[in-house]
């Protein structure tokens, strides 16, 4: 799995001790998507085609609270 191709980052959300964080941003094609970091390794992009911003914004921040789990790259 590679990183998506973000064309521009909206927002970045982060836990009080930056373990966890996660960028949503838009694609060259005008999807939604958030990346997500564990202890600044990057684990996993998703892309929301047919969502809004504030559904990505809402998956960003639920990562960095611990309420939304991911899958990591293999």
């Amino acid at each position: 799995m590679r990183m998506k191709q973000a064309d521009k980052i909206l927002s970045t959300y982060s836990d009080d001790n930056l373990m966890f964080r996660a960028f949503t941003f838009i694609t060259e094609n005008g999807h939604y998507g958030a990346r997500f970091y564990d202890k600044g390794v990057w684990q996993t992009d998703e892309i929301y085609e047919g969502h809004n911003e504030e559904y990505a914004e809402n998956a960003a921040e639920n990562y960095v609270l611990g309420i939304k789990k991911i899958q990591p790259r293999v």
